[in-house]
């Protein structure tokens, strides 16, 4: 039994150091550069497709298509909300650089990227069954950090703020038809704060699946799980 313990104890830096290198990338080499499609489990369930390509420099752009309130069955949904940012990275070494104090120099490692993500955000409703009122488009801004390995697990935090469409009864008819839409889709005043946190895991070098969580001002808080495609 101890001989067996003490063949694990050092074989184990061998085997976290294959691990942390097993598919020949530094460990901050993030992707941002990848498709994506998840599954998200709120009050009302959808799903959402997302690229995002990398750009020269620091630079990267994203879009995403989302459609909440999916009713399989019937094959309507509640909104389809398509989003387009432009994003700056950095790794935290590399935008801090070197702290100097006396004769103390000290050099910032990239522990972990810096992400800034800015753009537009529409909201499109279901005419059938929503009758829509208010200002459809509106900034998306969105900014966090992304640690870990990129040689197997990483992490993600960032804040999520935006004006979020929700809807809601107003309890005023419409109109007296029958074919009206039954609801008043309605613009929140104030600017939604989600805070989020996800876990990727790449399970090769071109595929990755992740969990995600959000907790929002407006809406329900959400859930995703999904599956990525580097290049």
């Amino acid at each position: 039994m101890k001989r067996t313990i003490l063949i694990s104890l050092i074989c184990m830096p061998f085997f976290l150091h294959a691990e942390a290198n097993r598919l020949d990338r530094k460990s901050n080499d993030y992707k941002y550069t990848s498709l994506g499609i998840h599954f998200i489990e709120s009050d009302k369930s959808g799903f959402a497709i997302n690229l995002s390509i990398d750009l020269p420099g620091a630079f990267y752009a994203t879009i995403e298509r989302k459609a909440e309130g999916v009713n399989y069955k019937k094959e309507s949904y509640d909104k389809v909300v398509d989003t387009a940012r432009f994003g700056f990275h950095k790794g935290v070494g590399d935008l801090l650089g070197n702290i100097n104090s006396g004769d103390v120099n000290l050099k910032i490692k990239n522990l972990f990227d810096v992400f800034a993500e800015v753009g537009i955000k529409t909201s499109d409703f279901d005419g059938e069954r929503f009758n829509f009122q208010g200002d459809d488009s509106h900034a998306s801004f969105v900014a966090g950090i992304r640690f870990g390995n990129s040689n197997y697990w990483e992490g993600k935090i960032f804040v999520d703020a935006s004006k979020e469409a929700i809807i809601v009864d107003s309890g005023a008819p419409v109109c007296e038809a029958l074919s009206c839409p039954p609801y008043d889709a309605q613009l929140s005043d104030d600017s939604d704060k989600k805070f989020g946190v996800g876990i990727l895991y790449n399970i090769n070098k071109r595929s990755a699946v992740f969990i995600e969580a959000s907790s929002s001002k407006v809406i329900e808080n959400s859930f995703k799980l999904g599956y990525q495609l580097n290049f």
